[in-house]
């Protein structure tokens, strides 16, 4: 929400405090990709990298079939995905 409204700096930070909380859950991963997107949207590659990997790291070792899971790690997967080592948010080229 704080993104939304334009507080992207302060939702950073509220995201990474929960995701150092989160134990490895659904929950965690959404936090994961949310980050990531967040971060790659603002042209944070560097950063966006890592936490979008553990997205799908984390994401590959639950052992919890949840389609929530699934729809995170598509879209980190999207995410992800480079041409010239730059992510790729929503579908399109940054």
């Amino acid at each position: 929400m704080q993104a939304d409204r334009g507080d992207g700096e302060a939702a950073k930070t509220t995201l990474r405090d929960l995701m150092d909380r989160l134990e490895a859950s659904s929950l965690k991963v959404r936090t994961l990709v949310v980050l990531g997107d967040l971060l790659a949207s603002d042209g944070d590659h560097t950063a966006a990298r890592p936490v979008l990997c553990e997205a799908v790291g984390l994401a590959e070792s639950l052992d919890e079939a949840d389609d929530l899971v699934d729809y995170e790690v598509n879209r980190a997967w999207t995410c992800f995905r480079s041409d010239d080592s730059e992510l790729v948010v929503g579908g399109s080229d940054m």
